[in-house]
């Protein structure tokens, strides 16, 4: 007796072939399984094999044999699928004939590879376009070494020292000058340092034009003279040395009211003594400006001609020598003055 096993497989390369329209293809195989039972007596020729199984030459065995299937050209491809199906064997006879012997042969499922054909439903690429925006950091944060910023001088302003300040007569220079020497000497009686005031230099200009050596005043300002001759301005020296130095050595009344005449009014040969050095060093004084002019031949002091012509006015605001008030305004120095000099 021989058994014949006809199995279907499936066709590989028909299946890729075709076009694939998805990205993953399942592939199912039907296995076809025929069994043919053949008795064959001792001494007798075999019988012939149906068309399904062909035997091309036998030789007689004492014992069953078992022929090779041959595949046919059966193959089905499904839907989706994920596994191959091989039914099972027949179940065995009930007769007592020998039991034929089955070798299952297992067909794997066809596994696509990854070298399929590519599909159209893939995900494009994302490009990045890059913009015209820039990120800057911040600014580092100011370093804790950075130097100091530069001090406020301590009278105000920065000035030219020496023998040049004899020529100024007008610009930045002479302003720095005149604010310095006026600071300087209220700094020494507790004074707070003075401003320029356009306003003020404009009321001295006023009186300078006069060039008379007589007080034209403008209302709410105070006001200082001076005069020399020879070529040289010299407004320092006028400030330092004639208002400052020369009226401090002779003024007695710091921090309290000067003599008054029967009126009630300062005593004014008195006054003329020091009102230049009261004036400079009022405490309620915060703005001053001066001018210093050539008079030339027009000077006159006095009424008559003067060659004393080099002419210096300074105006002050709010205006100090003010009757009552000149005990809270006129301090004693707080330190020796006899080396201050015009050249400083």
């Amino acid at each position: 007796m021989r058994s014949s096993v006809v199995l279907a497989s499936a066709l590989a390369a028909g299946v890729l072939a075709g076009p694939i329209e998805r990205r993953k293809v399942y592939t199912e195989t039907r296995v076809h399984v025929e069994t043919v039972t053949v008795y064959v007596t001792a001494g007798q020729p075999l019988p012939t094999a149906s068309a399904d199984a062909s035997v091309k030459s036998h030789k007689p065995e004492p014992e069953p044999s078992y022929v090779a299937p041959k595949p046919s050209s059966y193959a089905e491809v499904a839907p989706p699928s994920s596994y191959a199906e091989v039914p099972p064997p027949p179940p065995p006879s009930s007769s007592s004939s020998p039991v034929p012997i089955y070798t299952p042969i297992v067909i794997p499922s066809a596994v696509p590879t990854t070298s399929a054909a590519p599909t159209t439903s893939a995900k494009p690429s994302t490009t990045v376009v890059p913009t015209t925006s820039s990120y800057a950091p911040p600014p580092p944060a100011p370093s804790s070494s950075a130097p100091p910023p530069p001090a406020t001088p301590v009278y105000g302003v920065d000035h030219i020292s020496g023998e040049g300040q004899a020529e100024l007569s007008s610009g930045q220079d002479y302003k720095n000058a005149a604010l310095w020497h006026h600071n300087r000497a209220r700094a020494n009686h507790g004074a707070s340092n003075l401003e320029w005031s356009d306003d003020c230099e404009a009321g001295a200009k006023t009186a300078a034009a006069f060039c008379d050596f007589e007080h034209h005043t403008t209302k709410g300002q105070g006001q200082n003279l001076f005069t020399l001759s020879g070529d040289a301005y010299n407004v320092t020296a006028g400030i330092t040395e004639s208002w400052y130095k020369g009226e401090a050595d002779i003024y007695h009344y710091w921090d309290q009211e000067p003599p008054k005449d029967s009126t009630g009014a300062l005593d004014h040969d008195e006054f003329e003594k020091y009102g230049h050095l009261t004036q400079m060093l009022w405490k309620g004084t915060t703005h001053v400006g001066c001018v210093t002019v050539d008079c030339g031949a027009r000077m006159t002091v006095g009424g008559a001609s003067s060659k004393l012509n080099k002419y210096t006015v300074c105006n002050y605001a709010p205006a100090g020598n003010v009757v009552g008030s000149f005990g809270d305004n006129v301090a004693a120095a707080a330190g020796k003055y006899s080396g201050f000099k015009w050249t400083d």
